[in-house]
């Protein structure tokens, strides 16, 4: 594991309107690690020189405010992309922070599909009534998850709005590739393949592509960005036989702004897209 610049500060901006306290008696920083993405800042703890868990956050879209219904929502998406009877649920609770925030977690653990490993993750919604965001905090070594929980709750009650003083290290990779994204690629039978694609905040995508005017598939899912790859995690999908489609990543080959070049290896494609302002 390699890792990068750390920052120590009494308050960090973790997200659009949201700081935490990097509490003292915790061995925490503030830093990128890139081994999960080489531009984003990540809370990240630690036991002397032993990465043990990872903590993101991301802010979600306006009108977002019902902690029950993301919940819901998410955790179904992650059993559908699970192995079957794998995904479980560990724990739930809520609490208030120092800053007036409220707070809904679940705790849950899973085998992604085509993986054998079970994987667990805390997730938290945050909110002030105005703005809302999520935490996902993962263990990255055996004794990283047996204090997941306890350290993760410890930081997240600090939850307060930002001082003026206090400014963000970064916006998220992820940002620059916000928005409807078209354009089209040739497929094995040499037709012309349209492509099109939302990429929104939350993390989610809408994507449909159509043949001679005619819609061959639509899917949602979940997208990221690290390392200059792109990856798509499907979970759900028209018609029937898209269903099979679960997992695919794609190589960054040119990004201008509102230009991108999407590589895949299997099969061989090169999709070009254009961004709509």
């Amino acid at each position: 594991m390699i890792f990068s610049s750390s920052v120590y500060s009494d308050s960090q901006v973790v997200a659009d309107g949201l700081a935490i306290d990097l509490l003292e008696n915790l061995d925490i920083t503030y830093q990128i690690i890139p081994d999960y993405d080489e531009t984003e800042y990540v809370v990240a703890g630690w036991s002397g020189d032993e990465f043990q868990y990872l903590l993101t956050f991301t802010k979600l879209p306006p009108g977002w405010l019902d902690a029950d219904k993301w919940v819901s929502g998410y955790t179904r998406d992650i059993n559908a992309a699970s192995e079957a009877g794998s995904f479980k649920i560990l724990n739930t609770g809520n609490y208030k922070s120092d800053g007036e925030y409220s707070l809904n977690y679940i705790e849950i653990s899973f085998i992604p599909k085509d993986e054998k490993e079970s994987r667990k993750q805390l997730v938290h919604f945050i909110t002030d009534n105005k703005n809302s965001y999520v935490a996902f905090a993962s263990p990255t070594s055996a004794s990283g998850e047996d204090k997941l929980q306890s350290e993760v709750i410890s930081i997240l009650k600090t939850s307060h709005l930002p001082t003026s003083n206090i400014v963000p290290l970064i916006v998220k990779n992820e940002d620059k590739y916000l928005g409807l994204w078209s354009g089209h690629y040739v497929d094995k039978d040499n037709n012309t393949v349209q492509v099109m694609f939302e990429l929104k905040t939350d993390l989610t995508f809408a994507r449909k592509e159509t043949i001679e005017g005619k819609v061959d598939s639509v899917n949602t899912g979940i997208w990221s960005v690290s390392n200059n790859e792109f990856s798509w995690t499907y979970l759900y999908g028209k018609p029937t036989n898209q269903d099979s489609r679960t997992k695919e990543t794609n190589t960054i080959s040119s990004f201008t702004g509102d230009t991108m070049i999407l590589v895949s290896q299997t099969p061989e494609i090169e999709i070009v897209l254009k961004k709509f302002e």
